[in-house]
């Protein structure tokens, strides 16, 4: 009868420990699977929901994940759209479990270089805000460079026109911090 006790005991310790060494390989895989998750792909996920992102030089955009491309992302905030480019995210906050990765080859392809293309192909006004000091500008961008655009400054409210540019601003993509509709 002890016998039979202690061959349940075995039994039961052997059992245990097959589970906990299930159960830790378990989250490990886990973990190596969201090691695996590339930043574009966590926020692609929350496509539709509302976050909070605060960006690199502390402006805070709040609004809907409207678009996710390769290093970028469109927000639909309650004053416009607001294209904020992964390298000025600061942090998120309001993220869900999901994630989700490029629906194309495409998608995945789609850079900082092709959205400031087409802007520039259709003239389309907008604001960029600065990285560095948050300062906003109004202007059509003229050309894109493999890391930089020309920026036709004009006041706010004109359209580009060869007498209504202030300035023209050579910004690399790496001081761009959000592109806005234009105020």
């Amino acid at each position: 009868m002890r016998w039979d006790a202690l061959f349940l005991d075995l039994e039961s310790q052997f059992a245990a420990a097959d589970l906990i060494a299930v159960e830790n390989e378990i989250a490990e895989r886990r973990r190596l699977e969201q090691a695996s998750v590339p930043l574009m792909d966590r926020l692609r996920g929350q496509t539709g929901s509302v976050v909070r992102i605060r960006t690199r030089c502390g402006t805070v955009f709040s609004g809907a994940v409207h678009h996710v491309g390769a290093q970028w992302l469109v927000l639909d905030t309650g004053s416009g759209p607001a294209m904020i480019p992964a390298t000025a995210i600061g942090s998120v906050e309001g993220l869900g479990r999901h994630t989700a990765p490029a629906r194309s080859a495409v998608t995945a392809r789609l850079g900082l270089g092709s959205v400031f293309r087409a802007f520039a192909r259709d003239r389309t006004p907008l604001t960029i805000q600065l990285a560095a000091d948050g300062a906003r500008i109004n202007g059509t961008i003229d050309r894109v460079g493999r890391d930089f655009l020309e920026l036709a400054s004009v006041p706010s409210g004109e359209l580009r026109r060869t007498d209504s540019v202030a300035a023209v601003l050579l910004i690399p993509f790496s001081s761009v911090d959000a592109v806005l509709s234009p105020a």
